[in-house]
């Protein structure tokens, strides 16, 4: 299935978006609902943890539900990543309900060309 099948996954909790390109993860969620200030995002270890928290909607005692679909509570995810990455310059955004967060990869686990000279051969 691809390169999604090298992450480790410690707790479900979060649907989670993971792409990749030479120099970073992205990682993607939607948190319809949930405040910033109810967003943690951690690395240690090459382990990302993504929590949040979605409040529930207060009503009055004369209010009776009928239907609850939409999640609240505190909810998680872990992710390792298979290689290095760089922990000091991860960046995180949340616009319109969607946490967006771009984990570069550590220098050593990039990709990088070696040149290659043209030499004296010894025959």
């Amino acid at each position: 299935m691809g390169q999604i099948n090298e992450f480790e996954q410690k707790a479900f909790g979060l649907a989670l978006d993971v792409n990749e390109n030479d120099d970073a993860y992205t990682v993607t969620t939607n948190l319809p609902g949930v405040s910033l200030d109810d967003i943690s995002v951690n690395i240690h270890d090459n382990i990302l943890t993504v929590s949040a928290e979605a409040n529930a909607t207060e009503y009055d005692e004369n209010t009776r539900v009928l239907v609850q679909e939409r999640r609240t509570g505190k909810f998680s995810r872990n992710l390792r990543f298979p290689m290095a990455v760089d922990g000091n310059a991860i960046e995180a955004s949340f616009d319109n309900g969607v946490l967006s967060i771009v984990i570069p990869k550590a220098e050593e686990a990039k990709p990088r060309q070696i040149p290659v000279t043209a030499g004296h051969s010894n025959n």
